[in-house]
């Protein structure tokens, strides 16, 4: 089964599930590009196990990969499934346009969005795209409901669990409490640790948990923020003006690095405006951490239960946000029980369980299995 993804860029975790899959298919992945000028990784491409190749093109702006060499690459290997893993490029709306006039089935993998209010013309077009698809592969709930928001028949969307975790038992094994205790105090950490990972860019909403901590009247919390990118010097600033004297900052840090912060920490903030999954999720949950999210982030949609393993707040909302968190920080019993059920929920959602389902799915397209059929026009 000759498979073809096409996708944006090599990150990480996408490295590790096409290395996977492509142990259960004749798999060929195209990149857009080799990154983004808000990615902070490196492309090892020693670690690439599966055929590839970076189409030539140009970027412009941040991700409008534009790559006109998309067409020819079509036209000169074909192939039983093609997967397009987006709409939002131009590459992408060639290859969506170029395989629809020929009346070649392909699935459509997307992360997901929340539909806003948007004029009539784009609407059209990005329904035009996202229905042109013979079948949809979905990350999750909102996901579907994007989709299906956009035109895409309910019947032949598959969803699938999203997930970067692929840690192992080791490396999900809780420190001994005396061992938790000594990073903290080298960490200049309280006793109590709330951690937010991404990106310090607004859309993250950074600032709005900055806020929320001031709000906290508890003095045995501290506040650990872990990314990169132009908004720092603003936290920085917003820290010194509020007096938040336990608030610490460390810098982007690879997903293995990360490891040791996850377990020191006692719960977990996401105060994103916008995140049309947000990964670092599912590495909290795996971790064993009570969940605090804004319901602008699809991961926290399906993988925090309210009231069992963490609490979903709206975006913007620091009170919310702030009497969440405390109400967390200050009882142990109650983090330890979210913090198992969300262990239970992040088994659903791992990398193998991922891999699995497309491989599956991929499968099931070629053999026209009644419980995947999908249109061919």
């Amino acid at each position: 089964m000759k498979v073809l993804f096409l996708t944006n860029i090599p990150s990480p975790y996408r490295v590790d599930f096409f290395n996977r899959l492509g142990r259960l298919c004749d798999l060929t992945v195209w990149f857009e590009a080799r990154n983004e000028a808000n990615r902070e990784w490196e492309t090892d491409e020693r670690r690439f196990g599966f055929r590839y190749k970076f189409l030539p093109g140009r970027t412009f702006g941040l991700d409008k990969h534009t790559n006109l060499s998309v067409l020819r690459a079509l036209r000169a290997e074909r192939f039983d499934v093609y997967v397009i893993g987006g709409y939002s490029s131009p590459t992408e709306m060639l290859a969506i346009h170029w395989l629809k006039l020929r009346k070649r089935p392909f699935l459509l993998s997307s992360d997901g969005g929340f539909p806003a209010s948007e004029p009539g013309l784009l609407r059209k077009f990005k329904s035009y795209l996202i229905s042109s698809a013979s079948g949809w592969l979905s990350s999750g709930s909102n996901c579907t409901r994007y989709l299906t928001h956009y035109g895409a028949q309910p019947s032949r969307i598959y969803e699938y669990p999203f997930s970067s975790v692929s840690f192992s038992e080791e490396e999900l094994a809780p420190l001994a409490r005396e061992e938790r205790a000594r990073l903290k105090r080298e960490e200049g950490l309280q006793e109590t640790v709330i951690l937010a990972v991404g990106q310090f860019v607004p859309r993250k909403g950074f600032d709005v948990l900055l806020e929320a901590f001031a709000r906290m009247r508890r003095g045995d919390v501290s506040l650990l923020l872990i990314g990169g990118g132009p908004e720092r010097e603003r936290y920085e600033t917003l820290i010194r003006e509020r007096g938040l004297a336990n608030v610490r900052i460390k810098p982007f840090m690879s997903k293995s690095e990360l490891i040791p912060y996850f377990k020191v920490a006692d719960l977990f903030a996401m105060p994103t405006r916008y995140d049309v999954w947000g990964l670092v999720v599912n590495e909290a949950a795996a971790f064993g951490l009570p969940i605090v999210s804004t319901r602008m982030a699809g991961a926290a949609l399906d993988l925090v239960a309210e009231g069992e393993n963490g609490y979903l707040v709206d975006a913007d909302d620091a009170a919310a946000l702030a009497d969440r968190c405390e109400r967390l920080a200050g009882d142990e019993i109650l983090r330890q029980r979210f913090g198992r059920k969300s262990r239970e929920l992040s088994r659903l959602y791992t990398m193998e369980r991922m891999v699995n389902r497309h491989a599956d799915l991929l499968h099931a397209w070629i053999d026209g299995s009644p419980q995947y059929e999908l249109a061919r026009e």
